[in-house]
């Protein structure tokens, strides 16, 4: 397409924003400019090429990006206050909805995004609606759109990198495909114009909360419920503190489907439980919630379901992946089969000793709510040992979690190991003091330890018999955001594979 067909797609939009061609004054584009076709699309003044439509993003935007963009070629450049949806207008519009050719998943929520979504892939990978490994996802772990598999370092990505991913997915024969939205992504226009096949609602609770977030729990959970704005079908979890107010945001999409785990129980080194996937189609007046309940339609229930990651709350999360899976067209074998083998790096990941007396789990877990069902689980599942907690807190944001996060830790953990955790432009110790004080405050017992891989080889060596050591926070990440920069380091996971079997620390 021409510049002038993505000048009238903004003008359309009622977008204050303008678009300079390069030579040329500010806000003003000549009629060759606009006769040029677009060749590329581009919020990064280093991926710039000849002929490329350059978006000048972002708070952090420096007049030298633009500058290096045109010398680069730019054809021309957009800018203004509604930049953030102006740029998912134009990958969207550049990238030819690529979205309309995938069964797309759109799954939000506090918590449980990622484990439901890498539970949804084990089954559909081995399903044969989706021809058996054609699976595309987007998650805070990984990304795998058909061309590429590499580590992701947002949630959601920035609207010009998901339409180049959903793009690839489209060119590669992926029929189906999952990705988390944050609700940054929602809020800041990140999947604007994005239409999803079926649009997941897991949860509600405490979490990015702070000034470079969400100003409130109302905005965030405003942010959250605007996915419905945006999908065909609505999937919902009954687990919710919100549950009527999800369910009245839902109503608007053509159809419903509500999910639950019942008897949920530990037999063995399994957690069994069932599944109850309810379908219906949402009253559109304004006819009280009760009665789109207790008028519901087709009901599933899916017997003797088995997983053998632990966690007795994970259950919740596979009821969500049983649920988006059945839409998706996988059988009720193909999804016992897969719950079965699922597995989520850096999600509850289990490691012993020889002796089996001390246990290691490495988990993602970094807000309240998956804070307290982690801990108040691990209460549960091992019932008689000395429970040690080792986490930090991020810099820059999420600054409740100083307080939320400690204040498990006291209810559950017998010890917690403060430490470093994406620090960013902040101090780890200064961070890790905060932590400290506000857990001891709480009750709780613990120390300072910055260095993670020396808190995490304390933590598992110096353990007595029958301990539990849970490392959460980072999982599988090979990096800690420090300054502007992402060091690599060696896992959560990693390191407590290496510990684990080692003598011993002497007293």
């Amino acid at each position: 397409m021409k510049l002038r067909d993505y000048c009238e797609k903004l003008k359309s939009e009622g977008l204050d924003v303008t678009v300079t061609a390069a030579g040329c004054g500010e806000g003003t584009v000549n009629k060759e400019a606009l006769d040029k076709e677009v060749t590329g699309l581009s919020c990064d003044s280093r991926t710039v090429t000849p002929g490329t439509l350059f978006v000048c993003k972002g708070v952090g935007f420096k007049p030298e990006y633009l500058v290096k963009a045109l010398e680069n070629g730019a054809a021309a450049y957009v800018a203004g206050p509604d930049i953030r949806r102006a740029m998912a207008v134009l990958s969207n519009m550049y990238f030819c909805e690529p979205w309309k050719d995938v069964n797309l998943v759109g799954i939000t929520g506090t918590k449980g995004k990622t484990t439901a979504l890498y539970y949804l892939k084990s089954i559909m990978e081995g399903s044969h609606a989706c021809g058996k490994g054609r699976f595309g996802y987007l998650s805070t772990i990984d990304t795998y759109d058909g061309v590429e598999l590499f580590e992701s370092h947002l949630t959601t990505p920035e609207a010009i990198e998901l339409g180049q991913r959903l793009w690839n997915m489209a060119h590669s024969d992926i029929k189906a495909a999952a990705m988390e939205v944050s609700s940054q992504a929602l809020k800041y226009d990140r999947t604007y114009g994005v239409r999803f096949k079926y649009g997941v609602f897991t949860n509600f609770g405490a979490d990015h909360i702070g000034s470079t977030e969400h100003p409130s729990m109302e905005d965030y959970f405003a942010s959250k419920l605007k996915i419905f704005d945006q999908c065909e079908n609505a999937i919902v979890g009954m687990e919710n503190i919100r549950i009527m107010d999800v369910l009245s945001a839902a109503k608007q999409c053509r159809n419903l489907t509500t999910y639950r785990a019942e008897n949920v129980r530990k037999k063995g080194s399994s957690t069994v439980f069932d599944v109850t996937i309810t379908e219906t189609v949402p009253h559109q007046d304004e006819s009280p919630l009760g009665m789109v309940l207790s008028s519901l339609g087709s009901e599933t229930v899916i017997e003797g379901l088995r997983l053998t990651m632990p966690g007795l709350f994970n259950a919740e999360n596979a009821a969500a992946a049983a649920a988006m899976a059945l839409k998706l067209g996988a059988t009720e074998d193909e999804i016992r089969s897969g719950l079965l083998n699922a597995r989520a790096a850096g999600r509850m990941e289990f490691f012993e000793n020889k002796e089996r007396n001390v246990i290691a789990i490495s988990d993602y877990a970094h807000n309240e709510l998956s804070y307290e069902k982690l801990l108040s689980s691990a209460k549960e599942e091992y019932p008689g040992y000395r429970l040690v907690a080792v986490f930090g807190c991020p810099g820059g944001k999420g600054y409740s979690r100083r307080v939320d996060l400690p204040k498990v830790a006291a209810k559950y953990a017998d010890f917690t190991w403060i430490t470093e955790e994406d620090p960013a432009d902040e101090d780890p110790y200064e961070i890790s003091v905060q932590v400290l004080k506000n857990l001891q405050d709480f009750g709780g017992k613990g120390a300072i330890c910055v260095d993670r891989t020396k808190a995490i080889r304390d933590a598992i060596l110096n353990a007595e018999p029958k301990t539990v050591v849970l490392i959460i926070g980072k999982g599988r990440e090979q990096y800690q955001h420090r300054g502007s920069s992402y060091d690599p380091v060696e896992s959560d996971s990693e390191l407590a594979e290496r510990f684990i079997n080692q003598p011993p620390a002497q007293q």
